[in-house]
């Protein structure tokens, strides 16, 4: 009888866990239908299509079991359930990375060799990042002492800069983003000080203009760059979607993507250890 007791109770855990992964993978079905942006294939629609198709099979031959049995299983063991779900999600997060990986590794040359982009650090250094960022992102100008202190730290820190404006309400962040790269482009050895500066204050037109004056330059020396300026913050912007950049700051080191949470030294670890 105990023998019995076991297996039926085997089964419902099994039936349970197919029910909890059927729904995971409707899910995951809705899911794609709704990110067309993403550029999901077909292929990976039907996988889970089949997927659901032979979840709904086995359910199938659990002909013994009834919707009590099951209803009555997860009530007395609700850990079941939980324990299904964080194997799904922890999967699900695995595979998200993977493919993260392999979509970064097709644009490793526009993110961190394009000769366009502005910089700091040492121009030849080994241990490159990549930041995109809006001079008007709360998160962005937190990062930023970081940043400093990692060029700071390690001799070979080079920090690529990708200006990324996503806050279209505010116009200080294109305008900031456009000035900051001509700068780059007419005196690159004051784009790092002009960076550094829009990223310590709330920013004003007025704030960006005097700030570059500052540096010596004047509006009719950007003039010549403004064009080119534009044009790249433009292939930025179309680099971001192809990766799939939906906030700032956003960084690489490598194939991994970051995000804020990160200290100079834990950034010197990832090229040292």
């Amino acid at each position: 009888m105990e023998n019995t007791t076991k297996t039926k109770l085997g089964f419902l855990a099994f039936g349970v866990a197919l029910l909890v992964s059927n729904a995971s993978i409707y899910y995951s079905l809705n899911q794609k239908a709704s990110r067309d942006s993403l550029n999901e294939t077909d292929g990976e629609v039907a996988l889970l299509a089949d997927r659901v198709i032979g979840v709904e099979g086995e359910l199938g031959e659990l002909t013994t079991l009834t919707l009590e049995d099951i209803d009555k299983f997860i009530m007395d063991n609700p850990e079941v359930v939980v324990k299904s779900l964080a194997k799904y999600r922890f999967e699900q997060e695995q595979l998200s990375k993977q493919k993260e990986s392999e979509r970064t590794e097709s644009f490793m040359d526009q993110l961190y060799n394009d000769d366009s982009d502005p910089y700091f650090g040492n121009p030849n250094g080994k241990h490159v990042i990549v930041e995109f960022a809006d001079y008007n992102c709360g998160h962005c100008k937190r990062l930023s002492p970081t940043l400093e202190q990692f060029v700071a730290i390690d001799p070979e820190a080079k920090v690529i800069m990708k200006e990324y404006p996503i806050f279209t309400d505010r116009p200080t962040s294109a305008y900031a983003a456009l000035m900051a790269t001509a700068v780059f482009y007419h005196k690159p050895q004051s784009y790092e000080a002009v960076h550094k500066a829009f990223m310590k204050t709330k920013l004003t037109r007025e704030f960006i203009d005097q700030t570059i004056a500052k540096q010596g330059i004047t509006k009719e020396d950007l003039q010549p760059h403004l064009d080119r300026a534009k044009r790249q913050i433009e292939k930025v912007r179309t680099l971001g979607a192809q990766l799939g950049v939906r906030g700032t700051p956003t960084v690489f080191v490598g194939k991994e993507r970051r995000g804020a949470n990160v200290t100079a030294s834990q950034l010197k670890a990832m090229f040292t250890n």
